[in-house]
């Protein structure tokens, strides 16, 4: 699916969690947030960021993540073609048209006509 920019949205921050299918996270669902579906969670080498709930699994020594996951955020500006990759949670993983690809609220896209 094709969408188009319709508000501007910045990116919260540069650097945050990258985990493979199966890598332990530490969970923190203390920590608000306005939008459902998503858990703050750290990544062993330190990294945090927005993290589906769907994808975490208990397991005895913890919690885990099922599949890969980069929490990568893109800065948007109206007006421009985004394709779809994904939808979890209120958010659109997508790619722009140089390939780079990150999450993106679906509320700042409309379908492209």
């Amino acid at each position: 699916m094709r969408v188009v920019v319709v508000k501007a949205y910045e990116r919260p921050y540069e650097n945050p969690i990258v985990v493979r299918a199966g890598d332990s996270v530490t969970p923190d669902f203390d920590r608000a947030t306005d939008i459902p579906g998503w858990v703050w969670c750290t990544a062993s080498d330190g990294r945090a960021g927005w993290t589906p709930h769907a994808w975490l699994v208990r397991n005895p020594d913890g919690w885990r993540i099922d599949r890969d996951f980069n929490a990568i955020e893109l800065t948007i500006e109206p007006g421009e073609a985004l394709d779809v990759l994904k939808e979890e949670s209120g958010f659109y993983r997508v790619a722009k048209s140089d390939g780079e690809t990150g999450w993106v609220p679906c509320d700042h896209v409309a379908a492209d006509r």
